[in-house]
């Protein structure tokens, strides 16, 4: 676990630096391009505006089902899932829903950026605030990946009766801030982001990552992302906004509250006792690569509903990039169980 002196440190320097304007890339042509037909929403909560980006199902039998909310892994935001929308739009009818939505968190995208780190529990609280500003209310269905897996759980935990099913792509555990490399990690991830505001206010940056020497988990997009399935104005409009430090700064924030962000989490989970997310539907995706350790943790995270299934996957972390069918397949087999298998004692207050 961190010392205070160290978070204190690493919570004044990223403060310390002046971020530089910017204008943002025109979000409507930002994902699929020109006519596209998403819409953004920019509702303002708490004095902070979140960017939320929807798709609408074109049917309309189903302008009453759930809302599909997307959380991205961590530095991302929610041009990560351009690969999938176009699947997503085409199944959207078979899958029941009447939206899918794709968030950005607080300063990354098109959201603003938030004025001190802001937890899992603030995030959520604050998100669904934002759904209702925006009208976009009703009954969700959370799909998150890596650390927006988090989002997922502390969600469905905080607003049982709003949730119908969750699924997790390779996602991050509540136990995952108690493990030291996971600590140690903060810290070299933390040191690399200061590294690259102190380049970007340099100049420096941009030529540096197009080169290639930034690892697609710092959040870069390299320009061969466009033969992973993402369009070329989806990868200018990510790397520009990578290329600030406004985002810079919010990684390095986050960063800095996934160790109590998860523990929270986990006593929550041990204040419920077993089958905490009693029986809600959920499918985890899981890639087996990663140690026994990991694959132990994404079991464990499906034991948390006795209506669950674990899908494990021989591909690596990165799944919207690398295997964006396996996270179409686990989202027909989670509506599936929602369809022949919904809940009948989650969301019921029976805790």
């Amino acid at each position: 676990m961190f010392k205070l002196s160290t978070c204190l440190l690493l919570f004044i320097c990223f403060f310390a630096i002046v971020t530089s304007q910017q204008t943002l890339p025109d979000v409507s042509t930002s994902f699929l391009g020109a006519g596209d037909p998403g819409v953004s929403h920019y509702p303002s909560y708490l004095g902070l505006k979140m960017h939320i980006r929807c798709y609408s199902n074109v049917t309309s039998a189903n302008q009453k089902g759930p809302i599909a909310l997307f959380d991205a892994g961590l530095p991302f935001f929610s041009t990560a899932w351009v690969s999938i929308i176009p699947s997503v739009l085409q199944k959207m009818p078979s899958w029941n829903i009447s939206k899918a939505c794709f968030i950005d968190r607080y300063g990354y995208g098109w959201s603003d950026s938030a004025p001190y780190p802001i937890t899992t529990q603030d995030y959520v609280l604050r998100l669904r605030g934002s759904l209702q500003v925006a009208g976009l209310t009703g009954k969700y269905i959370l799909v998150g990946w890596s650390w927006g897996s988090i989002f997922t759980q502390v969600f469905s935990l905080t607003y049982p009766k709003e949730v119908s099913g969750i699924m997790t792509i390779d996602g991050t555990d509540s136990k995952w801030g108690f493990i030291s490399a996971n600590q140690q990690s903060i810290i070299t991830y933390t040191n690399t982001y200061m590294n690259y505001m102190s380049m970007n206010n340099m100049g420096t940056l941009q030529s540096y990552a197009n080169d290639g020497n930034v690892a697609l988990g710092f959040g870069y997009f390299p320009n061969g992302t466009v033969a992973l399935g993402f369009t070329p104005n989806s990868v200018s409009s990510s790397q520009q906004i990578w290329l600030s430090n406004k985002f810079l700064k919010t990684a390095v924030q986050e960063f800095n509250i996934m160790v109590i962000s998860s523990a929270v989490l986990n006593f929550t989970y041990a204040v419920k006792g077993p089958n905490p997310l009693k029986d809600l539907p959920y499918v985890n995706i899981y890639e087996t690569i990663f140690d026994q350790d990991w694959i132990d943790r994404q079991l464990f995270m499906a034991s948390l509903s006795t209506n669950s299934v674990a899908i494990p996957f021989g591909t690596d972390h990165f799944f919207p990039f690398t295997n964006q069918g396996a996270i179409i397949s686990g989202l027909t087999a989670l509506t599936n169980k929602i369809k022949t298998n919904p809940a009948r004692i989650w969301g019921r207050g029976i805790f």
